[in-house]
């Protein structure tokens, strides 16, 4: 299988290890420049690299790379994105089919970081995935779990009460998360600066029928996140009473996505501007409009 390795130099081990296999005429030792890098040194390398191989294939290198492998710095950073991207693709995977091989995953990911885990980017997280996480990750400061329809408030409330460190967020197209997770992070995570609550998904109405990042949500962030300085609430059902509550509570924000929240009025969209004196980016929601050729269609009806 073929992988996409990173441009520099530094982290190109097929060289590597095709030099000292050809140079010992065995593969538990490790000759050149390597061979004499402290694990602790390795792991730090090792970090950079994509999941994938940090997971499968440095360890199979040698018995001093398969050590370094395990160090807890490896493991402190973890970007599963790309990965999942190339499962869909090559694997063919699911939606359905994921929960469970991303709840071990994590599970691994955490348990080799021996509770250092500091930030985690993946999707299709359960309640399990991130209830593990919460038990023993006090630490961290970044999650990312997009997609993640087996998340619900319960785990969502104990990952805030024991990661008060938290700083980054991403909760999208999250649809059995509600105003009572978001409040929870929002009182117990001072710190966070950055959310995510993109809905490019369509669902229907949570059971309560609460629309899942409209104008409830926007309340409730405004009053509990008023620290925030990046947020992002993509084709929500967000109307001018919801962006009016986040200028005066989020009056702190340098960026703000509302890309496709076609319900925001132009004056609403002024406002938000004049009360937030640090936007340095404003994404504002871009009515479609039809556009006619009328070359192609004398040509098509000729």
């Amino acid at each position: 299988m073929a992988y996409n390795r990173p441009k520099d130099e530094s982290l190109r081990i097929q060289v590597d290890i095709g030099e000292s296999s050809s140079k010992s005429g065995r593969g538990d030792e490790v000759e050149g420049p390597w061979a004499d890098l402290l694990e602790e040194a390795l792991g730090e390398v090792f970090s950079r690299l994509p999941f994938e191989e940090r997971l499968k294939t440095v360890p199979l290198v040698c018995k001093k790379w398969r050590r370094a492998s395990y160090n807890p710095q490896c493991w402190r950073k973890l970007d599963m994105d790309g990965w999942f991207q190339k499962r869909t693709e090559e694997d063919y995977w699911f939606e359905f089919e994921c929960e469970s091989k991303v709840e071990f995953l994590v599970k691994q990911v955490v348990d080799r970081s021996c509770g250092q885990l500091l930030e985690l980017r993946t999707m299709h997280c359960s309640d399990a995935s991130i209830e593990y996480i919460a038990d023993r990750c006090p630490s961290l400061t970044v999650l990312a779990i997009p997609n993640s329809l087996g998340v619900t408030d319960k785990s969502a409330t104990k990952l805030a009460a024991n990661c008060p460190r938290l700083l980054t967020l991403d909760v999208s197209d999250c649809y059995n998360i509600s105003n009572q997770a978001l409040e929870a992070f929002g009182r117990n995570c001072p710190g966070l600066n950055w959310l995510g609550r993109n809905m490019l998904k369509k669902q229907d109405l949570r059971p309560t029928g609460a629309v899942p990042g409209g104008d409830e949500e926007a309340i409730v962030v405004s009053k509990h996140m008023g620290r925030l300085k990046h947020l992002e609430m993509k084709k929500t059902s967000l109307s001018d009473l919801g962006l009016a509550h986040l200028a005066r509570g989020c009056n702190q924000l340098e960026t703000l996505n509302l890309a496709c929240c076609t319900a925001l009025s132009p004056k609403a969209l002024e406002d938000v501007s004049k009360q937030c004196a640090n936007l340095k980016d404003f994404t504002r929601p871009i009515t479609p409009r039809m556009h006619v050729n009328p070359d192609f269609l004398w040509v098509f009806f000729e």
